[in-house]
């Protein structure tokens, strides 16, 4: 079950406001859920990507693009990325979800990327909460929506047309425990069977839609079963970009 476009644009400001907030709270807090960074890094990371997703659109071509991430300021970069996040929710409200524009996905409309960014910003929100111990409840259907865009778009598609996409060798079956949901994810010589039902993998992780989700974003949530080989456990977790 995919989420539509104004659920997605709506938990889209949620997430980005409740980041923004925790990042304001928490301004010289280190993100353990990113090793390396601190939050200025997360903020100028999302402001980043905000930003050449509004130069994407704004250039309004089918053709690949050649916008590059935009350099954060030395100073203010809670308030760039704000700013930036901010101007995307309009483009977002303004245009039209089915309205064609490039997109590294399958899909080419504006939507596709409504969709990313939610889910983007969803799981960087998360990073931040981590920060200050405080999270908020996310609804379990757009966190499976989370999952279903992971594995549509970034488990198959790559910003970068030079990367070739490898998998573990072996499946993983995914089952949520919060609602309905189950995954059967297999390599195969072309690339990835993907399967939604109940069968039996090489191993197999259960939990809430949103901890399957930070999982396959590489998050380690501790509320998750694994059964199998733990290495193969491992090696799904580290499929993210």
């Amino acid at each position: 079950m995919n989420i539509g476009p104004p659920n997605l644009l709506d938990a889209f400001k949620l997430f980005g406001t409740r980041l923004f907030t925790v990042a304001k709270d928490h301004p010289n807090a280190e993100v353990p859920a990113c090793p390396g960074w601190n939050m200025s890094d997360l903020v100028s990371h999302v402001g980043s990507v905000y930003g050449a997703v509004e130069q994407v659109i704004s250039l309004d071509s089918t053709d690949r693009p050649s916008v590059p991430f935009p350099t954060p300021p030395d100073q203010e970069v809670l308030n760039w990325a704000r700013n930036n996040f901010q101007n995307l929710t309009h483009i977002f409200s303004d245009i039209a979800p089915v309205h064609p524009i490039w997109t590294w996905g399958r899909e080419q409309n504006v939507g596709w990327f409504v969709r990313r960014m939610a889910h983007e910003t969803l799981v960087h929100m998360w990073d931040a909460e981590t920060s200050a111990q405080e999270h908020i409840s996310v609804d379990g259907d757009i966190a499976m929506d989370g999952i279903n865009e992971f594995i549509d778009g970034p488990l198959q598609f790559s910003l970068r047309p030079d990367i070739e996409l490898f998998y573990p060798n072996g499946s993983v079956h995914l089952h949520r425990t919060d609602g309905d949901g189950e995954w059967l994810l297999q390599p195969t010589t072309h690339g990835l069977s993907v399967r939604y039902a109940h069968e039996k993998g090489d191993i197999a992780v259960r939990g809430s839609a949103m901890n399957l989700l930070l999982y396959l974003w590489g998050r380690h949530p501790q509320e998750i079963e694994t059964f199998g080989d733990e290495d193969l456990v491992a090696e799904w977790a580290q499929q993210a970009p």
